[in-house]
């Protein structure tokens, strides 16, 4: 009776969609998109001629998910008095032509598997057959069948068989090809299409015609099923060039429509988003829980690290990158086609070119615009935290570019070498990019055994440190280089660091943290020496985490 019940509801609901003598039904077709970081604002357009009076015009070929709160709709010379939204799950999705061609594969490879597993069949049964009346007829020879007649059987068998048995191996291997083909076929039809069973966005509207009219019904609506994040491919030229960033969006969506000849635009405001303005709260003070080891109370020394610069992250060089096809001096740049509209609240990238956006959730790559950006650079080596010397790209007054947080790859010559991160949004003036490794200016970090010493005195322990640093320039030329170190920071009274040598003298001591900056150039081939040596006091029952 459920069943019953269910299917005259679906059929109710079938009939519901299609239009009466007092219903005009129409298709919407997308003409805009503008895509935020998270949503997507769309536009669509529908014609229609309608008669005066009233009646209801039934709209589909919109999204199924929508946020319904921003559902507007509008036409000119026409009274929408009501709207009603559904999603039509009985309606089959047209295919695209790729998907259809992939399904019209799939059937006939699943036809060829169908056959070649009863072709399978048929000789499994063949090869039983003969083996049963083979082995019936050796039975008879307890009731005076001839030898010769065995022999000639076991030949025949032998020979039935063995033609059936290569039948079969032969069929296994087919039947092997055809399920790789036919897994390979559902994996791709599953990427490239919509698995969803949601279809279509349907609106219902009332409206009031004063007279006939030849109209466009403008529908808009924000969608959560969108997004675009940006992203950076940077090439450096050479380190006396400006270095040239391609600003670069990944846009994809699974709005249950393919976008076809969209005009796109890109935007950085958030519609969907809720702020509230943050408010202070009590802060309490307490104490950190300590450390604990059986019979011996410990405090855990402080320590800092500091990096060199929030907008840094090391990408180590790939050896034997392979080379990318340099640029041609005529290739049409984006730049032409993207304009970019920064407001009050937001930045948008309108993109002139329309673009086709299949609604299967695959990423796709959007060039957008070309920045020739002037770039100080310099070498950078930590040997405490790393033995490699990093290659450091200094960007200045960027705030012009609009640029925004997102990976970028970087390429050297338009060699491949590795990844960093833009973060335009820290408070630096500028933005330090860590841009590869230079095995060429060699760091070495190693204590000095006979300067360091542990002392015991009353109830005083006092360990003593130091460390040798050597840097080496093997380029064939100069190389401007930033050395760190650093040495321990005490916050607890009972544990007493003293910074003991310092040679040559750092350029910058950033006490707070404890690390030791030195600003050199290195001439080609020249090596140089920096020692630091420090001692740490404290009580001889406590021990100490380096």
């Amino acid at each position: 009776m459920k069943t019953k019940i269910f299917s005259l509801l679906l059929v109710l609901g079938v009939l519901s969609f299609a239009p009466t003598s007092a219903q005009k039904q129409i298709s919407a077709k997308l003409d805009q998109a503008t895509v935020y970081f998270n949503g997507a604002a769309l536009t669509h357009t529908a014609s229609a001629s309608l008669k005066s009076g009233s009646q209801e015009v039934i709209i589909d070929g919109l999204s199924p998910d929508i946020v319904l709160s921003s559902l507007k709709v509008k036409a000119n010379g026409v009274l929408v008095s009501a709207i009603e939204f559904s999603k039509d799950y009985i309606t089959p999705k047209e295919e695209t032509a790729r998907i259809k061609k992939l399904n019209d594969s799939l059937d006939y490879y699943n036809d060829q598997l169908t056959d070649a597993m009863n072709e399978l069949a048929i000789h499994t049964q063949l090869l039983k057959l003969v083996t049963d009346g083979t082995q019936s007829n050796m039975n008879q020879k307890e009731h005076g069948v001839a030898i010769a007649d065995i022999n000639a059987n076991m030949e025949l068998y032998k020979t039935k068989a063995t033609e059936i048995q290569k039948n079969i191996e032969k069929v296994n291997k087919k039947i092997l090809r055809l399920e790789e083909s036919v897994d390979r076929l559902g994996k791709q039809i599953l990427q490239d299409g919509n698995a969803s069973k949601i279809r279509s966005g349907i609106l219902k509207l009332a409206v009031s015609v004063p007279q006939n009219i030849n109209t466009v019904f403008t529908v808009t609506y924000i969608t959560n099923k969108a997004k675009w994040v940006p992203c950076y491919d940077i090439n450096i030229p050479s380190m006396d060039k400006p270095i040239v960033l391609q600003a670069k969006a990944h846009v994809q969506q699974t709005t249950g429509l393919n976008w076809d000849n969209v005009k796109l635009t890109l935007s950085t405001a958030q519609p969907n988003r809720t702020a509230e303005a943050p408010i202070f709260k009590t802060w309490f003070l307490h104490f950190d829980r300590q450390r604990i080891i059986p019979g011996v109370q410990l405090r855990k020394s402080a320590e800092g690290y500091e990096t060199m610069a929030s907008n840094s992250l090391a990408s180590p060089a790939m050896e034997g990158a392979a080379v990318v096809d340099g640029a041609d001096a005529n290739v049409i740049s984006m730049n032409d086609y993207v304009n970019v509209n920064e407001q009050d609240f937001m930045v948008n990238y309108d993109i002139a070119v329309p673009y086709d956006i299949p609604g299967n959730g695959k990423v796709q790559l959007i060039d957008l615009n070309n920045y020739d950006i002037k770039a100080d650079f310099k070498y950078y080596c930590a040997p405490k935290l790393s033995d490699m010397t990093y290659i450091i790209a200094t960007l200045s007054d960027y705030g012009k570019y609009n640029l925004l947080p997102g990976e970028a790859t970087v390429t050297f010559n338009d060699t491949y070498v590795g990844k960093t991160y833009i973060r335009p949004n820290d408070t630096e003036s500028q933005i330090a990019l860590t841009l590869t490794t230079e095995p060429r200016v060699t760091v070495k970090r190693e204590k000095q055994r006979d300067f360091c010493s542990t002392k015991h005195l009353g109830n005083s322990t006092t360990e003593t440190r130091s460390y040798l640093i050597t840097v080496r320039n093997n380029l064939t030329r100069s190389a401007k280089l930033t050395l760190k170190e650093q040495y321990p920071i005490s916050n607890d009274k009972d544990i007493d660091v003293k910074l003991l040598e310092v040679k040559p003298a750092a350029t910058t001591d950033k006490t707070e943290i404890g690390v030791l900056t030195w600003e050199l150039e290195l001439t080609a081939g020249e090596t140089q020496t920096y020692v630091v040596t420090y001692s740490v006091k404290y009580p001889k029952d406590r021990m100490l985490s380096w």
